[in-house]
C-alpha cells in the first residue's frame, strides 16, 4: 500500500504573541519591578522581555540596597532586544538616573508606533524619595513619548507642583488635571489608592463624567443583601472606595471606581498595574488607540490588579506580592475572596439584572412599603405563600435526603426548620387579618404559585444536590433583599412603618433571624460552588434554572397585585 502523505494547504503558524517590553529595576524578593512585570505580562498572553536599569537587595519588609546600572549598558540591553523584534508596548518603571531617563528619551522615538506606559516610579509607600531631584527634572524630556502616565498621589503632587492637601475627589480632579497639563503625556492615570473616597462623593460628578464601577456594583444601587453579607465577612474593612481617575488633554475622561480592598499583599501593584495596562494597549496590537485612552483597556487592567491584591496568598513577613497568575486557572467563576465573597451570586443577579428587578423591585413590594398596597391583594398573597411555604419545606427535606456530605444535611435541615418557624408565624400573623389556619388549608391553590411550586420540586427530583440550592435560592436571597431595600427606603423616607398595616411583614424579613438564614444560605451556596467549580455548561445550566425561578417569584407578586388564580 502507498504511503499516505498530508500536505496543508496553509502554512501552520502558531498564534504570535505581543511583544511588551519592561525597562525597570529588578525586586531579588519577586514581588515588583521587572520580576511583577514578566508575571503580568505572561498572565495576559503576551511575551515579555528586559531591560534592567537597576539592581535592588530587597523583600517584602523593605529594599537593603540598590545597585544603578550604568547608562551604557541599560542603552545596550535595549538596543539588544528592539534590534532583534520591535515591542508593541513598552512599560517603564524605576529609571534610577537622569542619564538614563535622558538617553531614553532619545533613543524610544526610533521605536515605531510603540506604547509608552509610564510609572514614575518616585517616592515608596513608606514616603522615601526614589530619584534624586535631577531625574525627576529630567522625566520632563521624556514625557512627551509617554502614552499613559500612571502616577500615585503623592508622585502626582511633585510632578505636578500641587500646593495644598488632597483631602477628598475634588482634590484628586484638580490634581490629576494639573498633572496631564504639566507633564503634558497624552494620559494620566491618577492612582487612588492613598485616598479614601466615600460613595457620595462619587455619585455628585454622575453624569458629568463617566464612571466605571468595579464588576458586581453600580451607580444607581447595590444589591443590599450581598453588601451586607460582605460587610459580615469583612470584619472591621473600610467600605469607602478608591477612584482612580483618567485625564487625556487636559479633560476627565472616566473615573474607575472600585471598594478598597483591605490587604498586606500590596507589594508592586504600580508595577504590576503598568504592565498591565502595556499589556492590554499590546493585545490591541498599539495601532488603534483611541484619542481620549481606551476606557476598557484600563477597566481590564484594574480589574486584573484588584483580583491580584484580593486573592493574594502570604508570603514574607512585612507587605506580600500580589498573585499574579490569578488568571491562569481556567474556570467559568473566580474563587470567592474576602473581597469578593460571592462570586456565584453576583454572577447570577448581574448575568440578568433587569430580571432581577422586575423581582425584588416589583410594584407589589413598592405598594407595600409604602402602605398603598390593597388588603384584599395582600391576604391574596399571603394564603398563596402559606401554601407555598409548604412545598418549600418539602424541597428542603428533599434536599436533606439527597445529600451525600453532613455539611449539605445540615444546611438543608437548618432551612427547614427556619421555614417550620415562619410557617407558624405566617399563621400568627394571617390571624391578625381574621385568617385562620383553617382558611389557609381552605385557600385554593392559584396557577401561579402551583407552577413555581411543580418547578422547584421537578428540579430537586431530576437535577443533583446543587441544582436543587439553585432551585430555593432565588425566594431565601430574593426576601432577604427586598427586606433590606424596604428598610434602607424607610431610611430615606420613600417607605413608611408608622401606620403601615404590612409593618410587621417589612419587619420580619429584614430582622436578623432571617438574615441569618440567608446569609447562612448565601455561605452554602458559594461553599458548594467554591468546592466543586462548575463548567462552562453547567453555570449556563445553573443560571438558567435562577432565571426561571426569579421569573416565577415575579410572577408570584403578579399573583398577589391582581388576584390572580
Amino acid at each position: 500500500m502507498a504511503a499516505i502523505t498530508f500536505t496543508p494547504t496553509l502554512p501552520l503558524v502558531p498564534r504570535k504573541a505581543p511583544h511588551v517590553l519592561t525597562i525597570a529595576g529588578s525586586d531579588s524578593g519577586g514581588g515588583a519591578g521587572i520580576q511583577a512585570d514578566l508575571k503580568t505580562i505572561e498572565a495576559f498572553g503576551c511575551y515579555g522581555s528586559s531591560v534592567l536599569t537597576g539592581l535592588t537587595a530587597q523583600n517584602t519588609k523593605g529594599v537593603q540596597a540598590v545597585h544603578a546600572v550604568p547608562t551604557d549598558f541599560v542603552i545596550k540591553q535595549l538596543q539588544s532586544v528592539v534590534e532583534d523584534e520591535a515591542p508593541v508596548a513598552i512599560k517603564l518603571g524605576m529609571l534610577t538616573s537622569a542619564t538614563t531617563i535622558r538617553a531614553l528619551a532619545q533613543y524610544l522615538p526610533t521605536i515605531e508606533k510603540a506604547i509608552v506606559v509610564l510609572d514614575p516610579v518616585m517616592i515608596s509607600t513608606s514616603g522615601h524619595y526614589l530619584l534624586p531631584d535631577d531625574a525627576v527634572e529630567a522625566l520632563d524630556d521624556l514625557f512627551p513619548f509617554v502614552t499613559v502616565l500612571t502616577p500615585n498621589i503623592p508622585e502626582a503632587i511633585r510632578l505636578a507642583g500641587f500646593k495644598g492637601e488632597v483631602g477628598g475627589l475634588e482634590d484628586m480632579l484638580k490634581l490629576a488635571k494639573d498633572t496631564q497639563a504639566k507633564t503634558a503625556a497624552k494620559t494620566v492615570l491618577l492612582k487612588g489608592g492613598h485616598a479614601v473616597i466615600s460613595r457620595d462623593e462619587v455619585l455628585r460628578y454622575k453624569g458629568q463624567y463617566e464612571i466605571v464601577w468595579e464588576e458586581g456594583d453600580d451607580e444607581d444601587d447595590t444589591v443590599e443583601v450581598l453588601s451586607e453579607y460582605k460587610s459580615l465577612t469583612q470584619v472591621g474593612a473600610e467600605r469607602d472606595y478608591v477612584v482612580d481617575i483618567l485625564v487625556t488633554g487636559t479633560e476627565v475622561v472616566a473615573l474607575f471606581v472600585g471598594k478598597k480592598v483591605i490587604s498586606s499583599s500590596t507589594h508592586g501593584t504600580g508595577c504590576t498595574l503598568s504592565s498591565a495596562i502595556a499589556s492590554s494597549y499590546a493585545i490591541r496590537k498599539g495601532n488603534d488607540v483611541p484619542a481620549g485612552g481606551d476606557v476598557k483597556i484600563l477597566k481590564r487592567a484594574i480589574s486584573y490588579t484588584q483580583s491580584a491584591i484580593a486573592s493574594a496568598f502570604p508570603f514574607g513577613h512585612g507587605h506580600g506580592p500580589l498573585n499574579h497568575a490569578h488568571l491562569s486557572t481556567r474556570r467559568a467563576l473566580p474563587p470567592p475572596t474576602r473581597h469578593n465573597p460571592h462570586p456565584f451570586l453576583t454572577h447570577l443577579i448581574q448575568s440578568n439584572l433587569p430580571l432581577w428587578k422586575s423581582y425584588v423591585r416589583h410594584p407589589f413590594v413598592v405598594q407595600l412599603g409604602n402602605g398603598s398596597l390593597p388588603r384584599e391583594c395582600f391576604e391574596h398573597y399571603i394564603k398563596q405563600d402559606y401554601h407555598y411555604l409548604r412545598h418549600y419545606a418539602r424541597a428542603h427535606a428533599l434536599g436533606a435526603y439527597k445529600a451525600s456530605s453532613f455539611t449539605d444535611i445540615t444546611a438543608f435541615s437548618e432551612i427547614a426548620l427556619h421555614i417550620a418557624r415562619e410557617s407558624e408565624m405566617h399563621v400568627s400573623y394571617c390571624a391578625q387579618f381574621g385568617i385562620s389556619r383553617e382558611d389557609l388549608m381552605a385557600a385554593p391553590e392559584s396557577a401561579p404559585c402551583a407552577a413555581y411550586a411543580r418547578y422547584v420540586i421537578d428540579i430537586g427530583t431530576q437535577g443533583d444536590i446543587l441544582d436543587l440550592y439553585m432551585a430555593v435560592a432565588s425566594c431565601l436571597v430574593g426576601y432577604g433583599e427586598v427586606g433590606l431595600w424596604l428598610k434602607k427606603q424607610v431610611k430615606e423616607e420613600k417607605a413608611v412603618l408608622e401606620g403601615n398595616l404590612y409593618r410587621r411583614w417589612m419587619e420580619d424579613y429584614s430582622g436578623p433571624e432571617f438574615l441569618t438564614a440567608v446569609h447562612k444560605g448565601i455561605e452554602n451556596l458559594e461553599r458548594r460552588i467554591a468546592q466543586n467549580p462548575p463548567s462552562e455548561e453547567h453555570l449556563a445550566r445553573l443560571t438558567s434554572i435562577w432565571h426561571e425561578c426569579v421569573r416565577l417569584e415575579s410572577r408570584f407578586w403578579d399573583m398577589g397585585l391582581y388576584k390572580l388564580l
